[in-house]
């Protein structure tokens, strides 16, 4: 890959704490010190972008000209590194990292087969069912009327709680079954959710393993956070890393897992997670410099044990204001 140097996140248009944090990450990764960070996104003007070195507008996901204007901007702009955020996204660039890859630029996603299985919660129900990984139990839909109620139900291929939720009664998952056809339906449990932002290095060790608790949580999004230790919940997440890197994943995961008396795994995405700044910070950094690192090729070591335990993030609104497309004024200010 010569000289490049760039970073650019797609769909990174509102998340600009990990802009920062990853542009400071670029300084501690020798082959990206002197490079850019751009964002991509489908509208013109975003708030990461304005703390981004650049910003460029793309067609939406599922647009058919998505991969080929990413493709054109990679090579325009010299990326070395893609990094995608959300699952969707990760889902449609992961069956082209053979493309991006012969442009010159690493996509930060394992291959389209281990994305594909964990993207689906079926195919991830069973994957965890083989491994022996403990889950909530699963209620077949011919099943629901002699079920002990409440129960959870989620989209097969869904994500960012979209379309998820509790029903208490046959009758409510009779409702949630006519509004849409591809659900599935589990126990309920009532514990607290954990996330768990991990890395598995690129020789498929876990490296970075940062649990959280999901204290408030807007749309599928974290907005306070707190960082824990709750050794049972430690061990799942590593007995999950290790069978995920047995199937050929690589690169951020984030695991989330219910901490009950005895911890279920909910699912694991194979991508930062949306309160990765929190875990960044607790590892002094080393979650994204692992990320940057590894996707350069270069070796990632780390002590999963080793991060800082009660740290809170506390989300806010911060505003950028522009006179047409030129920023104008920002607040907070940053610092000069």
């Amino acid at each position: 890959m010569g000289s490049k140097a760039n970073i650019l996140v797609t769909c990174g248009g509102k998340w600009v704490g990990t802009v920062l944090q990853l542009r400071q990450a670029m300084q501690e990764v020798p082959l990206l010190q002197n490079g850019r960070l751009y964002v991509a996104d489908r509208a013109a003007i975003t708030p990461a972008g304005h703390f981004a070195d650049g910003s460029f507008v793309v067609p939406p996901i599922g647009h058919p000209d998505y991969i080929d204007s990413l493709l054109e901007v990679c090579r325009r702009a010299e990326v070395r590194v893609l990094l995608p955020l959300i699952d969707i996204d990760q889902v449609r660039l992961a069956r082209h990292g053979k493309r991006f890859s012969e442009a010159g630029t690493t996509l930060v996603s394992p291959p389209a087969e281990p994305v594909e299985l964990l993207f689906d919660k079926d195919c991830f129900h069973r994957f965890a069912v083989a491994a022996d990984l403990p889950v909530p139990k699963r209620i077949a839909l011919e099943e629901l009327e002699t079920a002990d109620y409440p129960l959870f139900y989620k989209p097969i291929r869904g994500y960012g709680g979209i379309g998820a939720g509790r029903c208490n009664s046959l009758a409510e998952a009779r409702r949630a079954c006519s509004c849409r056809d591809d659900l599935m339906f589990q126990e309920f449990v009532g514990a607290p959710e954990v996330s768990i932002d991990c890395y598995i290095s690129p020789a498929g060790v876990p490296t970075v393993r940062v649990p959280r608790i999901r204290d408030k949580v807007v749309d599928g999004e974290v907005m306070q956070s707190h960082t824990v230790r709750l050794p049972d919940v430690n061990a799942l997440a590593i007995r999950t890393l290790e069978a995920l890197a047995g199937r050929g994943v690589s690169g951020p995961v984030t695991v989330q897992v219910f901490a009950a008396e005895e911890p279920m795994l909910i699912e694991a995405n194979p991508r930062l997670g949306s309160g990765n700044v929190l875990s960044n910070v607790a590892t002094g950094g080393r979650l994204l410099r692992s990320v940057l690192a590894g996707a350069c090729g270069l070796p990632v070591i780390g002590d999963p044990d080793d991060y800082r335990d009660g740290l809170y993030l506390y989300r806010y609104l911060g505003d950028v204001i522009h006179d047409g497309s030129a920023p104008f004024q920002v607040f907070p200010r940053m610092a000069a």
